[in-house]
């Protein structure tokens, strides 16, 4: 029977990020997604002068209050994009609720923030704080570099040293409790991932591309949860999430979309059946 993953994240209805990159990405690799929106957005908001913008706080509780009665239960909890303190209190109770049951889910966490060394739009101190009790709730987080710093006080930085970044990974796996897997990482003029776990601290490196699209973020985490699900272990998973990120990023920028658009997730659906099938062989 397929996996099920309850993904929280804002629905754009134009271009590429958050639902409209998870839930493609993870129904390839075989997961059946059950959305609960946490926004309403005109288009994503990278690259736009302007969006509408409508939280969904209200209708998050209503769904979450007949899923309950319904009483149904989740393989996993994916949570990315979350409007306000209020919307992360919210989720923090519902992981709670689920943990309880007899199969408790694995549960990922994108600490969506920010990116570039700035704040997304509707970010202040108060979500940042409700994020740093989130982050504790999970079994994996991957927040970007811009995030990291946020979630551990430290300043934005542009390049790092394999120990410094290496040093931020184990100090967010102390910090949550969680697996860390800081991404897009600019190391020494590579790019990588800084992974924290209880066997240890690592790096993954990847192909280096000159372009980058949003929704990365979100195709990254999406396929790490799919991988995670099927058992496999958290480096690999990671390698592979970095692997096909990267394709993807290429295989865009190819086809020529607008940085706006986002990453194209429908360039790479062949890939992401193709590696389902030899995860299932393997």
């Amino acid at each position: 029977m397929q996996k099920t993953c309850v993904a929280i994240h804002d629905l754009a209805s134009y271009a590429k990020s958050s639902l409209t990159v998870v839930l493609p990405t993870l129904e390839a690799l075989g997961v059946e997604v059950c959305p609960l929106p946490t926004a309403l957005l005109s288009s994503q908001s990278d690259g736009f002068d302007s969006y509408f913008f409508q939280p969904l706080t209200h209708q998050m509780r209503s769904i979450i209050a007949e899923w309950r009665t319904l009483d149904l239960v989740f393989d996993s909890i994916y949570a990315g994009f979350l409007g306000s303190a209020e919307q992360v209190g919210l989720i923090t109770e519902f992981i709670h609720f689920h943990r309880a049951g007899k199969n408790p889910p694995l549960v990922l966490v994108d600490p969506v923030m920010g990116d570039g060394g700035e704040l997304y739009g509707p970010m202040g101190e108060e979500h940042i704080d409700a994020l740093k009790t989130l982050i504790r709730e999970a079994d994996y987080i991957c927040p970007n570099v811009t995030e990291a710093a946020l979630l551990l006080g430290h300043p934005y930085q542009e390049t790092f040293d394999e120990q410094t970044i290496l040093g931020w990974a184990k100090e967010l796996a102390r910090q949550s409790g969680a697996s860390v897997a800081i991404t897009s990482v600019p190391v020494e003029g590579r790019m990588a991932v800084a992974c924290s776990e209880k066997s240890g601290s690592y790096l993954v490196y990847y192909d280096r591309i000159d372009a980058s699209y949003p929704g990365c973020g979100d195709l990254f985490a999406s396929i790490l949860l799919a991988y995670l699900l099927d058992e496999d272990s958290f480096r690999l998973s990671v390698v592979k999430a970095a692997q096909l990120t990267a394709l993807a990023i290429g295989k865009t920028k190819s086809l020529g979309y607008p940085y706006r658009h986002g990453v194209s997730v429908t360039s790479i659906t062949g890939e992401l059946a193709m590696n389902r099938i030899e995860s299932k062989q393997s």
